[in-house]
C-alpha cells in the first residue's frame, strides 16, 4: 500500500522493485557523466575501434554486452559498459539505454512518407505513433522549469503534437527502444535479456537486421519481429535491484545456451501471468510455428518439403515418401524405417534418408508412433515435457544421415 508514501519514497520503492524510472535529475546526471573531462570511451568510439581490430572488449573493465551489426559480413562482438559509468549512474537500473543512446543520434532524417503511412496504421515495432508523440512531449516538457507558469507548459505541449518534425526533435539526440527477448523471472534466476535498437530505425530507412530477428525467433517470437539497423544485446538481473550483468557474443551465437533454449517457454509463462494479473485472456505472444492447426514447412535431406504441427503434448511430422508426380506408384511399408531417439527422429525409405532432425526438445520414445496416409508418412511424437511449446522443430541446423551439415 503506497497511500502513505511521499513521491520520493514511492519512486524509490519502484526502483527497488526493478522498475526503470528516469527523472530529469537522472538525465542531467547521465549527461554530466558522459560529457565530463573524465568521461569513459563512448559507445561510438568502442564500435569504431572494433572496425579496426578483430578483438572485442571482453577483457575491458566493466559490464559486457553485445554489438550486433545489421551487416552480416561483420562479426558479432562484445563491447563494454565502462565501470566508471556504472559507478556514476548506478548501481541500480539498466544503464545500457543511456550509454548507447548517442550511437543512434546519426543525423539521419525521417522519411515523411513512411511516417505518414505508419501514423495512419498506428503501428511501429514495439509501440505506436501515440507512444512517439508522448516521447516528444516528454522531451520538450522536460525543458520547462517547474517554476514556469502552466501556460508556458501548455504552449510547449501544443508545439509537440504529433508530426514528423516533433518526432525528429524528440529523437535527434538518439532514441532507444528496448525489446525483451526474455524477462527476469524466478525460473531464470531473475535474469532478463534485451535488444536495444534505434526507436525510429524504420523511419530512417535503416537496413533490416536479420540476425536480430533470428535471435528473437529463437526466443519464441513467431513470426519474428523486424529490427532496423545495428542493435545491442544486454542482460539484467532484477535482484536485489535491477542492474546490468555480463553477456558476451558467444552467449547469443550459441543456440544451445540455456537462456535461449528456455526463453520460449518462459515468455509464454510471463504472458500468461500478465493475463491473469490484468484479467485479460485474449492477449498472447505471436503464434509459435506449427500451432493453431497451421502446419509449418521444413526441408528434408533429399531436398523435399515436409510439414509439422504441434500442441502442448505432442508434435506431428508429415513426410512424403514418394513424389506426387510418380503416378500410381504406391508405398511399400516394408521399406520404411523410422528411428526414435530421445531428441532425434530419422526417417528412411528404401535405404534413402528422407529426414534426420535433431529436435528442439526431448520426446518420450515410448510414446512415438507412425502411420501411413497414402504416400505420406505421419509421425506422432509425445513431448517429454507436457505444456512445452517449441519455437521451431530443430534445435539447430539439421544434419544428413552421413554426418554432413545441411
Amino acid at each position: 500500500n503506497d497511500e502513505g508514501m511521499t513521491p520520493t519514497e514511492r519512486e524509490q520503492w519502484l526502483r527497488d522493485h526493478g522498475v526503470q524510472i528516469e527523472s530529469s535529475a537522472d538525465r542531467r546526471k547521465a549527461e554530466s557523466a558522459l560529457t565530463g573531462t573524465d568521461r569513459p570511451p563512448s559507445i561510438i568510439e568502442q564500435v569504431q575501434s572494433l572496425s579496426l581490430s578483430s578483438d572485442d572488449a571482453a577483457g575491458e573493465n566493466g559490464v559486457k554486452f553485445v554489438y550486433l551489426p545489421h551487416d552480416t559480413s561483420k562479426p558479432i562482438q562484445t563491447v563494454c559498459l565502462p565501470s566508471s559509468l556504472v559507478e556514476a549512474l548506478g548501481p541500480a537500473g539498466d544503464i545500457i539505454p543511456t550509454y548507447v543512446k548517442s550511437f543512434f543520434a546519426d543525423g539521419r532524417s525521417i522519411d515523411e512518407k513512411i511516417f505518414k503511412d505508419q501514423a495512419a496504421k498506428q503501428n511501429l515495432l514495439g509501440g505506436d505513433m501515440e507512444k512517439f508523440a508522448a516521447n516528444a512531449k516528454k522531451e520538450k516538457l522536460g525543458t520547462v522549469s517547474e517554476d514556469e507558469p502552466a501556460a508556458a507548459a501548455e504552449d510547449e505541449e501544443k508545439k509537440t503534437r504529433l508530426s514528423s518534425s516533433s518526432l525528429m526533435n524528440a529523437t535527434a539526440g538518439g532514441s532507444v527502444e528496448t525489446f525483451p527477448l526474455v524477462r527476469p523471472s524466478k525460473t531464470n534466476k531473475n535474469e532478463g535479456v534485451y535488444i536495444y535498437l534505434d526507436e525510429v530505425g524504420m523511419l530512417k530507412h535503416l537496413s533490416l537486421n536479420t540476425r536480430a530477428s533470428q535471435l528473437a525467433q529463437q526466443c519464441g517470437y513467431h513470426p519474428a519481429p523486424n529490427f532496423y539497423g545495428d542493435v545491442f544485446v544486454g542482460r539484467v538481473s532484477s535482484k536485489p535491484m535491477l542492474h546490468n550483468i555480463d553477456i558476451q557474443s558467444g552467449d547469443i551465437m550459441d543456440t544451445t545456451k540455456e537462456w535461449i533454449v528456455r526463453a520460449p517457454h518462459e515468455n509464454v509463462l510471463w504472458q500468461q501471468a500478465v493475463n491473469e494479473a490484468t484479467g485479460r485472456s485474449g492477449e498472447t505472444q505471436p503464434n509459435h510455428a506449427g500451432t493453431e492447426g497451421v502446419a509449418a514447412e521444413a526441408t528434408g535431406n533429399d531436398g523435399c518439403s515436409y510439414s509439422w504441427l504441434q500442441n502442448e503434448e505432442e508434435v506431428e511430422l508429415t513426410v512424403p515418401l514418394i513424389d506426387g508426380d510418380d503416378g500410381d506408384e504406391t508405398v511399400n511399408k516394408r521399406l520404411i524405417k523410422v528411428s526414435f531417439l530421445p531428441q532425434k527422429v530419422v526417417v528412411k525409405y528404401n535405404s534413402e534418408c528422407k529426414v534426420e532432425v535433431q529436435l528442439y526438445s526431448k520426446i518420450d520414445v515410448d510414446g512415438c508412433t507412425w502411420t501411413l496416409d497414402k504416400k505420406n508418412l505421419v509421425i506422432t511424437c509425445e513431448k517429454a515435457r507436457d505444456g512445452e511449446i517449441w519455437p521451431r522443430l530443430e534445435l539447430s541446423r539439421g544434419i544428413h544421415c552421413d554426418g554432413r551439415k545441411k
